[in-house]
């Protein structure tokens, strides 16, 4: 429950600029955490072995809802994502 409250924590810090993308050096690790953790905050279930360890077994959809804000951001994460050729990872 703690991994929970501290990932919505981190999420929402995220999405309201308190903590901006250019905080994090932009490389793979870093914008797949970031992509994880709104993902998390959602109950979205990992096949990732690490996201799986991280976040733990507490989840309940391969689908989540995201608001417009969490959508745009996810966005900007996968275009650069792939703008790095960054493996794929779930």
């Amino acid at each position: 429950m703690m991994k929970i409250a501290k990932n919505l924590v981190l999420a929402g810090l995220m999405l309201t600029g308190m903590i901006s993308a250019t905080v994090y050096a932009e490389d793979c690790k870093s914008l797949q955490e970031q992509k994880n953790v709104l993902y998390a905050a959602k109950g979205y279930c990992f096949k990732d072995k690490d996201a799986q360890a991280k976040y733990g077994a507490d989840c309940h959809t391969k689908k989540p809802s995201f608001s417009d804000a969490e959508s745009k951001r996810l966005a900007q994460i996968e275009a650069n994502l792939k703008s790095l050729n960054c493996p794929k990872k779930d």
